[in-house]
């Protein structure tokens, strides 16, 4: 899992983004500070006492002076404007004469003058000279407020405000993390929840790859394997009622048998037809005792309670051994015998009885169900590099369908014991016969 994409780590961004708001919003508040190195601005209130104490120092000055001193001023504010009013409500200017500054004033043009100023956001201060004694006249100043402190945002308020802002956005993304953790859960708990009418789960969606994402993930791969479960579990429950019924019906063929015999010998106990029918019950009796057997190392195998001892077998000579053993039997049946050895040997990791028992299952059942083509074939033959054991057959074929479940306790047995020494088999069936591999590849 990316780590990048991990919930803890997610969540110590967080933590970290909180602890790093404490040293930067101090750098923040300060930051107006800086700004003011490099522009300087006028504090309001000195202008006003600065104006003031203008007015008290012109205090019977003539024209001239208060001309001279406004010109001082100007030099130090060099971003203002200023004139003065003498006693007859006449304008005088310094250098220059303002277009928007009436020459002639009265007490009504100079209140809308300073009305005027403010909602053009400039700071005006006036002064009137010697107004005690004599009105020598007024003395007007006016300077954008942007070069004046009330351009500035109280600092106070803009560091609470960044607190504000930051710790609200804090809250909300903490909260929205959890909340996002919280709906996942919810989501994961009710899909436990909901089982259905299979008493099985769905799938959740994993729309992420978190531990929460490895969660999902995991419970997905959890319901597969239920459903995997049930699957098998519904496919033994019906190969179970297969076998039981196929065992059902191959007990039942020899019963019916030994009872007909039965009935003969004892109607007619003393004649030649009872002895032939004690024959064929003794016959009978032992293939019911070799089912029996059979059953029995199913049971085994099933349980994984059948003896199984590895050892590098030479297949050649033991197919021959078989072959050999059979012979009479398959003679005694009319078969046509061809049998296909190599020179060479062939060796398989395997146990060599459950080997025999194998190769003697798929012999019985040529014997049992393809008869009628009279004919089998043993032998070699390579395919895709490997070497194959076929045993093969003219009868009218079987099912793969069958096949795969077992039809039969002797398939069954070959089944689960090829499965067990890893041996691959494969049935090649039609209407003209059945050809059974057998082939095991061996780590090189």
């Amino acid at each position: 899992m990316n780590k990048r994409k991990s919930l803890v780590f997610k969540y110590l961004l967080i933590i970290i983004a909180s602890i790093l708001m404490w040293p930067v919003l101090p750098a923040i508040y300060y930051l107006p500070g800086i700004v003011m190195e490099k522009q300087h601005f006028y504090d309001t209130m000195e202008l006003e006492a600065m104006w003031d104490q203008t007015a008290e120092e012109l205090q019977h000055a003539d024209s001239q002076t208060i001309h001279m001193k406004l010109s001082e001023i100007q030099e130090q504010y060099p971003q203002a404007e200023m004139f003065w009013i003498d006693a007859a409500g006449e304008s005088h200017f310094l250098n220059k004469v303002l277009t928007d500054i009436p020459d002639q004033w009265t007490h009504t043009s100079l209140v809308q003058f300073i009305d005027a100023k403010k909602k053009q956001d400039l700071f005006t201060v006036t002064a009137m000279i010697d107004y005690e004694k004599e009105n020598q006249g007024i003395i007007i100043f006016y300077i954008p407020i942007s070069n004046t402190t009330l351009s500035l945002i109280n600092t106070e308020l803009y560091l609470n405000l960044i607190f504000i802002i930051t710790g609200i956005s804090i809250i909300f993304v903490s909260l929205l993390f959890f909340i996002t953790i919280r709906k996942r859960l919810v989501r994961l708990s009710s899909a436990m929840s909901d089982t259905g009418h299979t008493m099985i789960p769905d799938r959740v969606p994993i729309s992420n790859s978190d531990e929460i994402g490895q969660l999902e993930n995991a419970f997905n791969e959890m319901v597969d394997k239920l459903k995997s479960s049930r699957q098998r579990e519904i496919e033994e429950t019906n190969f179970r009622k297969d076998w039981v019924a196929n065992i059902s019906h191959d007990l039942r063929a020899p019963l019916t048998v030994i009872r007909q015999h039965a009935y003969t010998i004892q109607s007619h106990p003393s004649s030649p037809k009872a002895k032939a029918s004690i024959q064929i019950i003794i016959h009978k009796l032992s293939d019911i005792e070799k089912l029996l057997e059979k059953m029995f190392t199913y049971t085994l195998l099933s349980a994984g309670k059948h003896p199984f001892h590895r050892e590098n077998v030479d297949v050649v000579e033991h197919l021959q051994h078989i072959a050999i053993e059979w012979y009479p039997v398959l003679e005694k049946e009319e078969f046509q015998i061809d049998i296909d050895l190599p020179d060479q040997p062939l060796y398989w990791d395997v146990d060599p009885l459950w080997l025999r028992c194998i190769l003697d299952n798929l012999i019985q059942n040529v014997i049992r169900y393809a008869k009628s083509g009279q004919y089998i074939g043993m032998g070699f033959v390579e395919q895709n590099g490997t070497i194959s054991l076929f045993i093969k057959d003219r009868g009218g074929g079987i099912a793969e369908e069958t096949r795969k479940k077992g039809a039969g306790i002797g398939l069954s047995i070959v089944t689960l014991m090829t499965k067990e020494m890893s041996i691959s088999w494969e049935v090649s069936s039609s209407s003209q016969g059945t050809i059974h591999y057998l082939s095991q590849s061996l780590p090189s």
